[in-house]
């Protein structure tokens, strides 16, 4: 009788540890690059992986990139989170990498005061 629950649990063990991925390769996920987050650092084969990006400033083009062509990163703007990525892991190891460019650009004038001209008096 023990022996026969002992064999249910360790399969039942089994059965969850494969639904729910426990025991399959995990692959890192690396950031290069201030403000991507994620809610895990590894993933495995074909979970699908959510990064988020919440560093949104004006006047700045971003450039988001991964080390690997076989990664396509989905992209969606969220007003809450900001730049939102899927992707499904690979079997292999992905660094995200983002890149930023100040796009403003300068107006030497924009401070300047409008010269004055006085109004000749009219007659």
């Amino acid at each position: 009788m023990i022996k026969r629950l002992v064999v249910v649990v360790i399969m039942g063990a089994m059965v969850i540890m494969g639904v729910f991925g426990c025991g399959a390769a995990k692959y890192r996920l690396e950031f290069d690059g201030y403000g991507l987050q994620s809610k895990k650092t590894s993933y495995a084969e074909g979970e699908t992986v959510t990064v988020t990006y919440d560093m949104i400033a004006t006047d700045t083009d971003y450039s988001f990139y991964t080390d690997s062509d076989d990664v396509k990163l989905n992209r969606e703007y969220d007003g809450n989170r900001g730049y939102v990525f899927t992707f499904t892991m690979p079997s292999h190891d992905v660094k995200i990498s983002v890149k930023s460019r100040d796009s403003m650009e300068m107006d030497p004038d924009a401070n300047r005061p409008e010269e004055y001209t006085p109004q000749s008096p009219e007659g």
